[in-house]
C-alpha cells in the first residue's frame, strides 16, 4: 500500500495574505476562493506542489464557474496572476509547470516532521538543503520514486544508529552553509576537503552523515589534529632504523663471531 504523501490540514493564515489581497483585488472575489482549491490540491495530494495541466484547470473551473473554455482561461488568468504577485513561484511554475512557493514547503516539512522518511524532489526545492530536516529524502531527476533500487541520496537522522542508508554528499557551500547556520567552529574547507578525499565513507566504505560528522568535530575540537593526523600517517614510522626493534640498536655480527658461538654450543652439548 502506498505511503500518504500529502497532509490533511494546513494553515490558512500565511505570509502571502497581502498578496492574495492583490489577486482577489485584480481577478475578483472568487479569486480567493480558486487560491484556497488551489491550496487543497497542493497539500492534499503531494504535500508540497501540484502539477498544473489543463485537466486541473478543468475540474476547479467547472466547480467555480460551471466548466468551459472561458471558465478554464479565468482559472489560469488567476494562476499567472498568483505567480506574478509571488502566491505561489513563477520561475516553477514556468520551468517545471508546477504550483508551489517556499512558504508552502516550509509549512509542509514542520507538518511531516514526525514522518520516518519524507521524499522531495530536487528540482522542486526553493527551501536550502542544508536547512532540511534529517528525515527528507532528496529525488534526483531520474530517480523513479516507484523503483526500490532507486538512487535515492537520504538524510540519515543523526542519532539513528541502525540506517544503512545514504546520507546526501554535499557541496562545499552546503558545509559552509551549515557550518554558519550552526556556528560551528570548524574551517568548513578542511572538512569538505578531508571527507570529500575519503568519497565521504567511513572506515568501513559505508556512507557517512555528514552534518552529524560535522557536529561531531565541533564537539570534540579534534578537526586540525585529524587532518594532522591524515597527513603524517604514512611518515609515523619513518625515523626508525633498519631491523631496531622499540629501543634496542641493532648489532652487526661477523661470521667469525657465528662460528664461535655454534662452536660453543657443541661444547655445551
Amino acid at each position: 500500500m502506498n505511503r500518504k504523501e500529502g497532509i490533511d490540514y494546513f494553515p490558512v493564515k500565511c505570509a502571502a495574505d497581502n498578496a492574495i489581497e492583490l489577486v482577489t483585488a485584480e481577478c475578483g472575489l472568487k479569486a480567493h476562493a480558486v487560491i484556497y482549491a488551489l491550496l487543497q490540491e497542493i497539500y492534499g495530494v503531494h504535500g508540497y506542489y501540484c502539477e498544473w495541466q489543463r485537466e486541473r484547470a478543468l475540474l476547479i473551473s467547472s466547480r467555480m464557474f460551471g466548466g468551459g473554455d472561458k471558465a478554464v482561461n479565468r482559472i489560469n488568468e488567476i494562476v499567472n496572476c498568483c505567480a506574478r504577485r509571488g502566491v505561489f513561484s513563477l520561475e516553477q511554475l514556468e520551468q517545471n509547470g508546477i504550483l508551489t512557493s517556499k512558504e508552502i514547503q516550509e509549512n509542509f516539512l514542520f507538518a511531516t516532521r514526525r514522518r520516518k522518511a519524507v521524499k522531495m524532489k530536487r528540482a522542486y526545492l526553493l527551501v536550502k538543503v542544508a536547512l532540511l530536516p534529517d528525515n527528507v529524502i532528496i529525488l534526483d531527476e531520474n530517480v523513479d520514486i516507484l523503483d526500490e533500487n532507486a538512487n535515492i541520496l537520504k538524510h540519515s537522522k543523526s542519532n539513528s544508529k541502525n540506517t544503512n542508508t545514504l546520507s546526501i554528499v554535499p557541496t562545499l557551500q552546503e558545509v559552509k552553509d551549515y557550518v554558519a547556520l550552526n556556528n560551528l567552529k570548524i574551517n568548513p574547507e578542511k572538512f569538505f576537503e578531508y571527507y570529500d578525499r575519503i568519497d565521504w565513507k567511513d572506515k568501513y566504505g559505508r556512507r557517512i552523515n555528514w552534518k552529524s560528522v560535522a557536529d561531531y568535530w565541533n564537539k570534540t575540537e579534534r578537526a586540525d589534529k585529524k587532518l594532522t593526523y591524515a597527513a603524517s600517517s604514512n611518515n609515523q614510522y619513518s625515523g626508525k632504523k633498519k631491523n631496531q626493534f622499540n629501543s634496542f640498536n641493532e648489532r652487526n655480527i661477523s661470521s667469525s663471531d657465528m662460528n664461535e658461538l655454534e662452536q660453543r654450543l657443541l661444547q655445551r652439548g
